[in-house]
């Protein structure tokens, strides 16, 4: 991680200031805001740079800090009425007074998209949830990614916000990351199926991926998938419904492989 965020911070975000788009019919999506690119190229953006909440997809972030705090991972964490407070009391598979290991807090934040179990894992961190919050902020500040913010550490808030674009190349640096690959393809969890219906397709070369959905939000979606050996992220935000956001991701997905089509094709005849 050390490396990819130093190729980050020397320079890897000078195509932040807007890559032009390669040629290719733009999808027709319903939602409101696109994004297909890596660290090198932008191949989509609709209006892709305007900070909007995100809803669950916060739940990437909320692991990554817990992650790169490198927290023991077998300690054991009660969760609490304060964690249910924290989480709305919106359904959870985590009852009050029951206890698990951070990892598995972790498996249930991003496979099942449990809000206790995001609740749980910023009041366990050092100092709490002050402390948790700034760590986010700095760990996204330190990357440049500076439409991030948040309210919560599960994206019931709407505070939550981020741009298509900064998503992108979060997904694009989780991506390499073990954890995150591994869970993003997990088909279950505690009997609780992924909330991505993309972990389920075996024709998917999913890397990292986190739905989302608020009513300020809609329906949202980023993932990072292998093309042809190499990796972009997809993002979707503030799509109509379930079945749009699903939609929306296979267009950006036939959109990403006709255009890696099209650019061989034409290198090819050079």
């Amino acid at each position: 991680m050390a490396e990819l965020r130093r190729r980050l911070l020397l320079g890897g975000l000078a195509w932040l200031a807007g890559v032009p788009a390669l040629a290719g019919a733009s999808p027709r999506l319903s939602a409101r805001h696109a994004y297909v690119g890596n660290l090198d190229d932008t191949l989509l953006a609709l209006d892709a740079d305007v900070a909007v909440p995100i809803a669950s997809v916060s739940k990437l972030i909320t692991a990554w800090v817990v992650l790169s705090a490198e927290l023991p991972l077998a300690e054991k964490i009660r969760v609490t009425e304060a964690d249910a407070v924290f989480s709305r009391h919106t359904a959870s598979n985590l009852p009050v007074g029951s206890t698990w290991r951070r990892e598995e807090l972790i498996q249930w934040l991003l496979v099942a998209s449990d809000n206790r179990a995001a609740a749980a894992l910023a009041r366990s961190y050092p100092g709490g949830w002050a402390e948790f919050q700034y760590a986010m902020r700095a760990l996204l500040t330190q990357m440049q990614l500076f439409s991030f913010d948040f309210g919560d550490s599960s994206g019931l808030s709407a505070f939550n916000k981020a741009s298509a674009r900064d998503l992108g190349v979060l997904l694009v640096v989780l991506s390499q990351l073990p954890q995150f690959r591994e869970l993003a393809r997990r088909p279950a969890v505690g009997g609780r199926m992924n909330v991505n219906r993309f972990a389920h397709d075996r024709s998917v070369s999913l890397l990292a991926g986190k739905t989302g959905f608020t009513a300020a939000a809609g329906y949202c979606l980023a993932m990072a998938e292998e093309f042809d050996g190499q990796v972009f992220a997809l993002v979707v935000l503030n799509a109509r419904d379930r079945e749009a956001r699903a939609q929306d991701m296979n267009a950006l997905r036939r959109f990403t492989q006709q255009t890696l089509q099209a650019g061989s094709g034409a290198a090819s005849r050079r």
